[in-house]
């Protein structure tokens, strides 16, 4: 059945398509004969004179109707004819005999032949051109007809000569197509997943600055670049555990408190989701200690990092007495110092890779001194590399990240001169902390020549760092785009927005055909849309070294192939760095304990059964604090198990000589009265009915002083759980008119 009904549809439609072309022909055909009737006369007129016309005329009627004459005449007849203004009687006899007039019969028949000729060429030639202004007509009127928006095109040396017939093109070029004139200075991006093209692509251009001579600093996640273009010559290299790291120094970085300021925001990120009281506190201790010293003779990473995170909170307050920052190291509120010095240590710690930096022979090194050759005309310019690997990468986050804010912030501070070119390529930059200035240089930095070409693998990665209009903002400040594949449906339909529409009115057709040919018939109209350029699967197809390049200004997008640049090896991609683990032994041993402190908290927030802390048999007599985690408390008999939804906070006492027989006494204590009994504790005893730390020997505090004291746990408990957490939105099982049980 469905055989038939395409068949009749196809006959149908095929027979009302054949009926209308020969319609269409049959009036096309009438006036070309029309025409071709009227121009060999007219051409045979225009090219035989009228004598020859008459006479040429005349012989050949008498050479075909002669042979009749005799049926008709008796006495033969007399043709006049007129040769140069003089008339002749002849008969036909004659003048089929007369030398001229068989000329003018050759001249007559032979004009005749060639006016027909060209008639029949400019017939033809006309109906060729009316059959192609009828195709494109009826090709015009079923395309789609563009009224506005964007166009797209796989002709790269089209956009290129458009580019050059405006004075527009540019000298830096990826393969055929060239950037537009001084675009770069309104940054760049690079969006792909891995392997789609985007380091080929900063290939092609490093080659480029390196032969203009521009400054460039480069974050280069994996070394994949480093060895293919480092000069040990010119360039600079800062990666603390690679051997050829300069040798950077903070407080000839920072020349005053807002600098530390700013370092601090970059080294210490502000997450989307958390609560900013920590992360500005932590900022502040930072500031407050980096800018004292500043003034110190003796300073070091390694006395910054003694003196951050080594020392007990006693001695830490009186280092930071008369600073914004004493008012968070407060007697009152140590426990939430205590927490403040975690989010400390979770940043900071990555300056420890830094100590013994200042040994490998090298000048001191800041960023800041370092661009300000920038300003040097006609001189070629190092680079500053950035770098890290893959196993390396987390540890040195924080540094990376502010080093790179670091660089960008001081392009700010230079004199405004657009021509300077300083090229700031941040490859994998969703990789990174949060640069909480980078939106604003990315605005500013057109002035002082500040170019930026930011890689990433997918929008989503920008949102999680710097949130949805933090990225937002980014994004519109990065003008020229190239998107490799995205194989995710929702990436790749971000893509094909971004790529843009076209306005347009689309064509529709519509056949109708019936039994009487009276309903047989075709119906075409325009209706004005919005159409994307591309789908998105367009997009997930795309083959490596393929891309879509947007340009700012009034240029199509461009599909785009590229050729692949090999390039030898230049460098090593990574030497390490001998650390002297002597220099960091303590500090180690603080970091150590708090990440034990963060793996046990982990299981107390899961639920998951946490193991008792080993007891050595002597503790040794320490400089540093000892972190002493309280372990699961076990509910009273008769009791439910509170919901632990935060950590128990870790409790920093000065370590003393401790032996293994003193820390192995234990107390128990009848608590039948509050229903609860009590566990022991190295140096302390908990009741975990109530939650509160009970000391050997300690007086029964009063009411009024243990209602306080259970405020003040509430409040503290809460803050860890933030702090824990990162105010992890979690149900709450508890209900309102339950009485809580500690």
């Amino acid at each position: 059945m469905s055989s038939t009904k395409h068949i009749t549809q196809g006959g149908q439609v095929f027979g009302y398509m054949l009926g209308m072309f020969m319609q269409v022909n049959k009036r096309i055909s009438f006036y070309l004969i029309l025409f071709y009737l009227i121009l060999t006369p007219v051409i045979f007129y225009l090219k035989v004179p009228s004598q020859e016309i008459k006479n040429g005329g005349l012989y050949w009627w008498l050479y075909f109707m002669s042979p009749g004459e005799k049926a008709l005449y008796r006495v033969p007849p007399v043709y006049d004819f007129n040769f140069d203004g003089t008339v002749y009687h002849f008969t036909s006899a004659n003048i089929l005999k007369d030398p001229y007039m068989i000329y003018a019969g050759d001249i007559f028949l032979q004009e005749l032949w060639l006016s027909l000729f060209w008639s029949s060429v400019l017939v033809l030639l006309l109906a060729f051109v009316v059959y192609t202004l009828l195709h494109r007509l009826g090709e015009k009127q079923a395309r789609d007809e563009t009224t506005g928006g964007r166009e797209l095109t796989e002709d790269v040396s089209a956009v290129a000569r458009q580019m050059q017939r405006r004075r527009e093109a540019s000298p830096i070029r990826i393969d055929k197509l060239p950037l537009i004139l001084n675009s770069e200075v309104k940054n760049m991006l690079m969006h792909g997943t891995p392997g789609s093209g985007k380091s080929n692509t900063i290939n092609k251009l490093l080659l480029q600055l390196r032969e203009r001579g521009d400054m460039v600093i480069i974050f280069d996640k994996g070394c994949s670049l480093v060895k293919k273009h480092f000069n040990e010559n010119r360039d600079k290299l800062l990666n603390p555990l690679d051997a050829r790291c300069e040798n950077w120094d903070l407080w000839r970085e920072c020349l005053t408190t807002p600098d530390f300021d700013s370092m601090s925001n970059t080294l210490i990120p502000q997450g989307t989701k958390e609560d900013p009281f920590w992360t500005g506190s932590a900022r502040t201790i930072f500031t407050a200690v980096a800018a004292k010293l500043r003034n110190d003779p003796e300073r070091s990473y390694n006395k910054l990092l003694r003196t951050l995170l080594a020392i007990d909170l006693k001695a830490l307050r009186e280092y930071v007495a008369g600073t914004e920052a004493s008012n968070l190291m407060e007697e009152k509120v140590e426990k939430t110092a205590i927490s403040i010095r975690g989010v400390l240590t979770n940043y900071v710690k990555a300056l420890r890779y830094l100590q013994g930096i200042e040994r490998n022979g090298k000048a001191p090194f800041a960023i800041r001194e370092w661009m300000r050759q920038a300003n040097e005309p006609k001189k070629p310019h190092g680079w500053l590399w950035i770098t890290s690997n893959a196993r390396q990468h987390e540890s040195l986050k924080p540094l990376i990240s502010m080093w790179l804010a670091q660089a960008a912030n001081c392009v700010l501070e230079m004199n405004e001169n657009p021509e300077r070119r300083i090229w700031f390529i941040y490859d994998e930059l969703a990789s990174l902390h949060k640069l909480p200035e980078l939106p604003q240089v990315l605005s500013e930095a057109r002035k002082f020549g500040g170019c930026f070409v930011l890689g990433f693998q997918n929008k989503p990665q920008l949102d999680f760092t710097y949130g949805e209009d933090y990225a937002d903002a980014m994004m519109d400040l990065l003008n020229t785009r190239f998107f490799f594949r995205s194989p995710d449906q929702n990436v790749a339909m971000w893509v094909r927005d971004q790529l843009g529409q076209k306005r347009a009115k689309l064509f529709n057709e519509q056949y109708s055909y019936g039994a009487d040919t009276v309903r047989d018939g075709v119906s075409f109209s325009k209706q004005e849309d919005d159409k994307t350029l591309v789908s998105y699967s367009d997009i997930q197809k795309l083959p490596d070294l393929e891309c879509y390049v947007t340009l700012p200004g009034d240029y199509p997008v461009v599909r785009m192939k590229m050729t692949y640049e090999k390039i030898r090896p230049v460098a090593a991609e990574f030497i390490e760095r001998a650390l002297n683990d002597s220099l960091e032994q303590d500090i180690t041993a603080q970091l150590d304990a708090g990440e034990q402190d963060d793996a046990r908290l982990q299981r107390l927030i899961s639920g998951s059964s946490t193991p008792a802390p080993e007891t050595p048999s002597r503790l040794p007599v320490q400089t540093a604090a000892v972190l002493i985690v309280p372990p699961v408390l076990t509910p009273a008999a008769g009791h439910p198990a509170p919901v632990v939804s935060a950590a128990v906070p870790s409790v920093t006492t000065p370590a003393t000589s401790v032996t293994a027989e003193n820390t192995a006494q234990t107390t128990q204590t009848d608590t039948a009265v509050t229903g609860g009994r009590e566990q022991d504790v190295p140096d302390m005893v908990i009741d975990t009915a109530t939650g509160e730390i009970v000391y050997p020997g300690a007086d029964e505090p009063d009411a009024e002083t243990r209602a306080a004291m259970y405020e003040n746990y509430s409040a503290l408990h809460q803050e860890e759980k933030n702090i824990a957490v990162h105010r992890r939105a979690e149900p709450d099982d508890h209900d309102e008119h339950e009485p809580e049980v500690w």
